[in-house]
């Protein structure tokens, strides 16, 4: 089910969905946007639809299940839907790295969710932000997508429409996805040339360090969602010439190698029963980086991490202590990943998305329609300047086919250990992952 390759922070939804008709009413639009340039408008003669059957589009929805939530409870609820992943992403590693980027995949799928209804809206809803109602949990993914905005992460959306499909595509449908998730729109068809532009559009809004997401097109696909994050941080003290040096590092396997690592004394020590850490500031004052090594230092790191536990991840983020210094290495490393969450997402609840005789998506156009696949693809390289990460995740949807320190610490990195670039504000993950080999 796993495919590794090089990518980047970068979120993309492949909607598939070859041309349904009923009888509807079509009108020509003059305001889709270049996808390129996202806030560009250009005048191109395209139809696209109106709804004429009297439905409301789920963004207009006032709440429909679940509960009121507060912020924390929110965050927290989320927190279980990143960990349910990386639990999943972990339990099928091999051996190998594991890095997702939850928030990549979460605007991914909010994006697709803005087009669904019923119970499909329901279970996705429902998967991401656990016991909110749908219109509070679908509004917390475009707040925590601005949110995450800042010098140091950057997103970008645009929606790919295949012109000879995009008649079946509703008008507010577009207007709402261009206005929350500023996406720009294109129309072009669906040929080697479309993915080429796909492809450098993803590159640019990348920066280069996913140049190449898909492989493939389908000329018989409807729509292409993508959502591109890149994030580029400096430490806030970085690390001198006689910081780095080389050192032994042990992988899983018992395996050494030497490995150039990075050694710093931090203000941030974190500890429970089962690992330690520490937390080192990029210089934004908004992430940071979290290491999180087991004390046992024969346990796999990634059954340790697919055994934890959103709660036991809150009971380590709150054992923050600044009243002693701490003594750190990690080595420098570079990680590339790549799952397909089909299986994953629908253990985790989301299952009528996938089920041709169940998906309902009636709020993004006028044929029925399921999600085929979805992508994850993530990338990440930690040096003695800072951290490069980036994430793509794909989902293709098709027409239903159906105080003075008093003492001094260690955590000394040298062996496999787990590691989160850290949301300060609310204490979520941006990106987790798991150093396992270099």
């Amino acid at each position: 089910m796993k495919k590794r390759v090089a990518a980047l922070l970068i979120a993309s939804v492949i909607m598939s969905m070859a041309a349904g008709c009923t009888g509807k009413s079509e009108k020509k639009s003059s305001k889709v946007k270049n996808g390129t340039e996202p806030n560009n408008v250009v005048t191109l003669d395209v139809p696209t639809v109106k709804r004429d059957n009297g439905k409301q589009a789920v963004f207009e929805l006032s709440a429909t299940s679940g509960t009121e939530l507060t912020q924390e409870e929110m965050d927290r609820a989320y927190a279980d839907f990143i960990f349910g992943l990386m639990k999943r992403c972990a339990e099928e590693s091999n051996g190998e790295n594991v890095l997702i980027s939850a928030d990549s995949i979460l605007i991914a799928l909010d994006m697709t969710a803005a087009g669904a209804d019923g119970d499909t809206l329901t279970q996705m809803m429902n998967t991401m932000v656990p016991g909110a109602n749908n219109d509070q949990a679908f509004r917390y993914g475009v707040d925590r997508m601005n949110s995450l905005k800042n010098n140091s992460l950057k997103i970008a959306n645009s929606v790919w429409l295949n012109e000879v499909k995009s008649s079946n595509i509703y008008e507010d449908y577009l207007d709402y996805v261009n206005k929350n998730f500023d996406a720009g729109v294109t129309i072009l068809p669906f040929n080697e040339d479309a993915l080429s532009a796909i492809n450098s559009w993803v590159s640019e809004k990348t920066e280069e360090r996913i140049p190449h997401l898909l492989d493939t097109i389908n000329d018989e696909a409807r729509m292409i969602l993508v959502n591109a994050i890149a994030f580029d941080g400096t430490w806030k003290n970085g690390y001198e010439e006689y910081q780095v040096y080389e050192d032994t590092f042990t992988n899983g396997k018992g395996d050494r190698s030497r490995q150039m690592f990075l050694s710093s004394t931090e203000s941030l020590y974190l500890s429970n029963d089962e690992a330690t850490g520490f937390i080192k500031e990029y210089d934004d004052g908004k992430y940071a980086f979290m290491t999180i090594l087991p004390n046992d230092a024969s346990i796999d790191i990634n059954e340790f991490m697919a055994d934890m536990t959103s709660d036991e991840y809150w009971q380590f983020w709150d054992s923050r202590d600044s009243s002693c210094d701490v003594q750190t290495k990690m080595p420098e490393f570079k990680s590339e990943y790549g799952v397909e969450l089909p299986t994953i997402l629908k253990d985790m609840g989301m299952k009528d998305a996938f089920d041709a005789n169940k998906a309902d998506f009636s709020n993004m156009g006028r044929s029925s329609a399921c999600i085929s696949n979805v992508i994850h693809k993530t990338f990440i390289e930690v040096d003695r300047e800072g951290t490069k990460a980036a994430a793509a995740t794909a989902v293709t949807v098709e027409d239903a086919c159906i105080q003075e320190p008093e003492i001094v610490r260690q955590v000394f990195c040298d062996r496999p250990y787990a590691y989160a670039i850290v949301d300060m504000d609310t204490g979520l993950p941006v990106f987790l992952g798991t150093v396992e080999n270099i």
